[in-house]
Formats: structure tokens, C-alpha cells, sequence
């Protein structure tokens, strides 16, 4: 492993959701050679394993992390004691999003050639080497930066025994902001150091968003811990996801809740309208009754007076007891005549003597009931206006004189 062990300064206490940049000096780091039937998701294990290998103290006093992807055939493993991040001054780490060292702010960076990534953060400075199209440094020297003078850092660097190629391009850059989203994922803004000392200048790494699963993996904290934080957040995530659909949902009910009362409002005042209207529109309605019966009448020539007269010279010409108890006389010169007879052959003597007359023809069969020697009878008959009247012929004598009592009904 290499160690380039010095003292930093401890970095002061910030609140919570917020990124702990390490200095890089502080850790050990090794390139380890991944097996080709190694699961990803054995690579944890594996590593726990390689370090009680390589590492001079036991695990469970280190705080280590690694960077890994998929295109690169080596892993990259930093850990450090914990007792040494305690003399830095680095003794909070729980209430931090990230904890990472400042190298691992590179993650996800790839470049078209061989590179060789000079990174200056503060009082550190890490010379990574990364293979063409690879995102994973295949070296990382770090030595700390003192009195500010990091070409001295990177004289010291360049000086040890580490084989950097001469061919690979330079990049000189410097660690800038890191944002973090409300989901917890991290941005990292980087920036040249040196344009005249850097061949190569790409967008590729000015602007690095590692994903969940590559910050979990480079973040140094336990294990342990980071199991259980990461239940932790995702709980936190789904909790809020449902805050925020329940108070979708709530607004959505207060908003139908507020149509409906102005749905009310609105239906209130147009009942109070019709409410109000009601008078005159019943005055219309009558109004418009009575020009369609007076068209009716024009068109029709409805002659009630004639119907009434014609139908009441035939009662008193018979003169059978019948009586009369209401008339109604119909569109179409229709007359419904409902009254008493002495008897149901009086009856039949009047309505025969009516159709009889050449005005009137039934519509339909009289109704008729006797109760206590009274027929009560309904009537309806047409009526047809003849400009000379039809004589009206009397029944004869002998079927007036003796009727025949019906059984009542």
C-alpha cells in the first residue's frame, strides 16, 4: 500500500444533508485485480477479505471505501484507521450525506487516452492515472499540499517510484462546488488548475453526477452503518413520496370540495331566478293556453254554444228526467255530458235520440251505474254542425211510458 500519512486540519461542524470531502493523504490505497467469475454483488466481501490480507490492522478499525465499474478490470480500495480520522479532527461522520476522499469526487470520469489527472483540493493533491476509456484510476499517488506550494506536492509525487507513463496526456484541475440533490445524489463541479500545464481540457469531467450505488460504494463509513442508512433514506424517500401524493390528494378534494359549493352558490341563484320568474312565466303559460285553444276555435270552428244547444233541445223534446251535472266541451267539437236518468232505457232513449238528431255520434260507449233507482252516466259524443237542423224525433210512447228497472250495479 501506499501511505503518505501527514496531519490536516480538521474541518468544522456542518449541519446534516451536506458532503464530507477527506483529504486523501489521510488513507491507504491499493489497485486490487478483480477475479472474471466475481458477482457484484460479491465485491464487498471481497474486499472485506482482501483487506485483512493487506491491511495492517483489523477491519473493524478501518474506515474504508472503493471505487468500481464495470469497464475496468481493477478495483480501486482506500481505508484508513479510524483513530487517524479522529486526529484529524474528523469525529462526526454520521451526520453527513457523503463521506468521501477528495479522489473519489473523479468518480465516473473517462477520458478517449491514457491521462494522467493532476487534482488539487485543499492542502492535498492527488495525481490519478486512468487507461483509455476506462473510469476507474489504475494509480493514485496523494501527499499533502505545504504552504500552499503544490508544484513541490507534485515534484514529491512524480519523483517516487510509480511508474507513470510519459506519454499520458495532463490534466490539471482542481475540486470546485458540490450540490446535492433533494433525493441525496450528489453533483461534483470540477474546474482547470493550470491551462497552460493541462494538454487536455473536456467537458467529460468539468461537471461528475455518480450514482447512488457508486457514492454508497466510495463512502467510508461502516458497513453497518451504511445498511442501515440506506433502509433509513429510502424509508425517508417513500414517506415523502406519500406526504406528497396524500397532499396531491387533499388538494384535489379541497379543489372538487370548493367546485361543489360553488355549484351550490351557482344552482341557489338560479332556483332564487326561477323562483322569481315563476309568476310571470305561469301568466305566459296561461296566456299561451289560451291562444292555442282560440286557435283551436279558429281553426276547428268550435261552435260550443251550438253543441250545447242542440244536445240540450234533444233532453227537454224527450222529456225523460234527464238531468245534467257538468259539460265539457273538447277540441274538435267533442262534448262529454255526465249527469242522472230516471232510468238506464231513459238513458239509452237520449243517447239513441242523440245520434239519431244528425249532430251527435258517440265516440264511445255510455258509462252508466243505478244505485237506489238514480242512473248516474258519462257520455262522450262528437258533434257535426248542420247549417238546417235535423228534425228530432221522439221516441215512441210505449218505450217511454213503461221502463224497465235495471238490478242496480
Amino acid at each position: 500500500m501506499k501511505d503518505t500519512s501527514t496531519s490536516s486540519s480538521p474541518t468544522e461542524s456542518v449541519p446534516a444533508e451536506q458532503v464530507l470531502v477527506l483529504p486523501g493523504h489521510l488513507f491507504f490505497i491499493e489497485t486490487i485485480d478483480l477475479p472474471v467469475d466475481l458477482e457484484e454483488a460479491e465485491i464487498p466481501d471481497f474486499i472485506e477479505l482482501s483487506l485483512e490480507t493487506i491491511a495492517p490492522f483489523p477491519v473493524e478499525q478501518l474506515n474504508w471505501g472503493y471505487l468500481y465499474s464495470a469497464d475496468a478490470p481493477t478495483i480501486l480500495v482506500y481505508a484508513t484507521h479510524r483513530d487517524r480520522l479522529k486526529n484529524a479532527g474528523y469525529t462526526e461522520l454520521q451526520g453527513y450525506t457523503w463521506v468521501l476522499p477528495d479522489f473519489a469526487t473523479l468518480t465516473g470520469a473517462c477520458f478517449p487516452n491514457e491521462t494522467l489527472v493532476e487534482l488539487e483540493s485543499t492542502n492535498n493533491l492527488s495525481l490519478l492515472l486512468f487507461d483509455k476509456g476506462t473510469s476507474i484510476p489504475r494509480i493514485v499517488l496523494v501527499a499533502p499540499v505545504t504552504d500552499g506550494d503544490a508544484n513541490q506536492a507534485l515534484k514529491d509525487l512524480k519523483a517516487s517510484p510509480s511508474n507513470l507513463p510519459k506519454s499520458a496526456s495532463i490534466l490539471r484541475i482542481r475540486t470546485g462546488g458540490i450540490e446535492l440533490s433533494e433525493q441525496g445524489e450528489a453533483t461534483f463541479h470540477l474546474e482547470l488548475a493550470d491551462a497552460s500545464r493541462s494538454t487536455l481540457a473536456s467537458d467529460a469531467w468539468t461537471t461528475l453526477a455518480p450514482t447512488e450505488a457508486q457514492l454508497w460504494q466510495a463512502d467510508v463509513r461502516s458497513a453497518n452503518f451504511k445498511e442501515t442508512e440506506r433502509s433509513a433514506r429510502r424509508l425517508g424517500t417513500l414517506l415523502m413520496r406519500i406526504t406528497a401524493w396524500a397532499a396531491l390528494f387533499a388538494l384535489v378534494l379541497v379543489s372538487i370540495e370548493i367546485l361543489l359549493l360553488a355549484s351550490q352558490a351557482w344552482l341557489s341563484t338560479l332556483d332564487k331566478q326561477i323562483e322569481s320568474q315563476r309568476t310571470a312565466v305561469l301568466t305566459i303559460e296561461d296566456k299561451q293556453a289560451l291562444m292555442i285553444k282560440l286557435e283551436q276555435v279558429a281553426k276547428n270552428e268550435l261552435r260550443p254554444i251550438a253543441i250545447l244547444e242542440a244536445a240540450n233541445n234533444i233532453r227537454l223534446k224527450i222529456k225523460l228526467g234527464i238531468e245534467y251535472d257538468s259539460v265539457v266541451v273538447e277540441g274538435e267539437n267533442n262534448i262529454t255530458i255526465e249527469g242522472k236518468a230516471t232510468s238506464i232505457n231513459a238513458l239509452n232513449s237520449y243517447t239513441e235520440s242523440l245520434k239519431q238528431s244528425g249532430y251527435f255520434e258517440l265516440i264511445t260507449a255510455p258509462e252508466s251505474i243505478t244505485r237506489a233507482g238514480k242512473t248516474t252516466f258519462t257520455v262522450t259524443l262528437a258533434y257535426t254542425h248542420l247549417d238546417t237542423a235535423a228534425p228530432v224525433e221522439a221516441p215512441a210512447p210505449s218505450a217511454i211510458e213503461s221502463p224497465t228497472e235495471e238490478a242496480p250495479i
